[in-house]
This record gives C-alpha cells, sequence and structure tokens, in this order.
C-alpha cells in the first residue's frame, strides 16, 4: 500500500453533526493531527447548489476553511456531481496532484467508501453521530501504518531529546 499523502473528508456527520452544527467529537483534534503529519487536507461533500460561503452559516462558528487546501475542496454544488458519482471522487484524486492510491477518503456512509475505493482511493468509515470520533479513526489508522508519523512540534529534536 503506498502511503496517504491527501485526506479528505465529507463534511455532514463525518466532521460536522448535521443536526446542530457542532463539530463531531475530535474532528477539530483529528485535523491538527493530519496537519502534524504533513498531509493535505480536503473535503469532498455533497451540498447541494450551495457554494462554501453559503455553506458558513451551517457549519460550526470555528469552521475554517483554510485549514483545508483550496484545491481540494470538492463540493457538489461548484463541481456539478454528487457522491456516490464515480466523477467526484476522480475529481478530486485528480486535484490532489498524487495517484489515487495516496489519497484517503473519511466518511460514515457505506456507499461512498465504496464508491471511493472503486476509483483507487483508500477510505476508512467513521461512526455516525452520536458514536462518531474521528480522534479515533485516525488513532487508529495511524497504528495501522496508514498515515505517517506526526512530525515533531518545531525546536524539539526528532527524538524527543533537547
Amino acid at each position: 500500500m503506498s502511503p496517504v499523502r491527501a485526506v479528505f473528508f465529507d463534511l455532514g456527520n463525518t466532521l460536522v453533526v448535521s443536526a446542530d452544527r457542532s463539530w463531531v467529537p475530535g474532528a477539530k483534534a483529528a485535523l491538527a493531527d493530519l496537519r502534524s503529519r504533513n498531509l493535505r487536507l480536503g473535503v469532498i461533500s455533497n451540498t447541494g447548489g450551495r457554494t462554501r460561503e453559503q455553506l458558513n452559516p451551517l457549519l460550526p462558528a470555528d469552521f475554517d476553511w483554510a485549514v483545508f487546501a483550496p484545491s481540494l475542496v470538492i463540493l457538489s454544488g461548484e463541481v456539478g456531481y454528487e457522491k456516490p458519482s464515480p466523477e467526484i471522487f476522480r475529481r478530486a484524486t485528480d486535484s490532489s496532484g498524487v495517484p489515487a492510491g495516496e489519497c484517503l477518503f473519511c466518511t460514515e456512509d457505506l456507499i461512498d467508501t465504496l464508491v471511493a475505493q472503486r476509483v483507487g482511493m483508500a477510505a476508512a468509515r467513521v461512526q455516525p453521530p452520536p458514536h462518531a470520533d474521528i480522534g479515533e479513526l485516525v488513532a487508529a489508522l495511524a497504528a495501522a501504518g496508514v498515515l505517517p508519523q506526526a512530525r515533531p512540534p518545531e525546536g524539539t529534536c526528532p527524538s524527543g531529546r533537547a
């Protein structure tokens, strides 16, 4: 298996609880963890006809699109394809600039997981709310060797000793 270099997330009930616009438990910490692993982050989400600006009122107040590489935010309302169409996943992998096998898609939806795998992406499922915990998913993927090791904090030696 190739090392993962880009991680895409669904929005609703994967990163954000759709019912109340709160973060899924562990989501913010997981995004920070993945960034510490030098991974590019993206979104693949069905948004109806909404653009990211129109989605902002439906997201947590502290949701920051800047966490994600702009070219890796693939919203159905902006690209004209919806999951589970393979085309939206191909669009994401093409935008990533890395082979599909080096892209990971995380969602709570089984069908979307299977279609992402069909186009060559790695895929991981999180339990839907109220049982979701993205942090646990990231920890399990790291333990399984799917994700690269985190970089040490700036100003520290790789061994952790100063």
